[in-house]
């Protein structure tokens, strides 16, 4: 196997363990066994079990960018962006449900000075917003600080539709964030 073939099936391995059994059950050893590698590769790539952490987060976040920036990409008006690109995001979570408690758990333990959990989603925001801006569809405010609320948003209620129970549910908390976004970010009487 080639290197990136190891770093693939390590992350892999290292997404299903650590959602099957957390932070403090999964071990190195159990990630180099079910990647198919020897434990002496994984803690070459991953020094610790934090650092694994953090590029499972990195990986699920490009993930999640990328599924904003398609819904984001479409040809509606900039004030009609917020529906598919948040339908886009929400299926992509549902596309990876299984590994919402790892998203959780990752953005919650891990943060070191070159990786901050929601900085690559906080970065593709603060250009769309940008991009709204300019098209005089949005409030005119600091991109970055509506990129942080925004993200805030989107993180707080990613929370709330992981751990709702009922499709049903699922739909209230998107379709809630849909409208809190709109008010919070279109641009008043334009």
């Amino acid at each position: 196997m080639d290197p990136a073939g190891k770093r693939e099936a390590i992350l892999a391995a290292g997404e299903g363990v650590f959602a099957a059994k957390g932070y403090t059950g999964a071990t190195m050893a159990e990630i180099a066994v079910a990647a198919d590698v020897a434990v002496g590769t994984v803690y070459r790539l991953f020094p610790d079990k934090p650092s694994l952490l953090a590029a499972l987060h990195a990986r699920m976040e490009d993930r999640f960018v990328a599924a904003m920036r398609k819904g984001w990409n479409t040809k509606e008006r900039y004030e009609d962006r917020f529906d598919p690109m948040l339908d886009a995001l929400f299926d992509q979570a549902q596309a990876v449900l299984h590994l919402m408690p790892l998203y959780a758990l990752t953005r919650d333990i891990v943060g070191a000075a070159d990786y901050l959990p929601g900085n690559r989603m906080i970065e593709a925001i603060k250009q769309q917003y940008r991009a709204g801006v300019k098209a005089g569809a949005f409030a005119d405010q600091p991109p970055a600080v509506a990129a942080a609320i925004a993200y805030g948003m989107v993180d707080g209620a990613l929370r709330a539709w992981g751990q709702s129970p009922t499709p049903a549910r699922k739909r209230t908390v998107l379709e809630a964030l849909k409208t809190i976004m709109r008010r919070a970010f279109l641009r008043r009487g334009g």
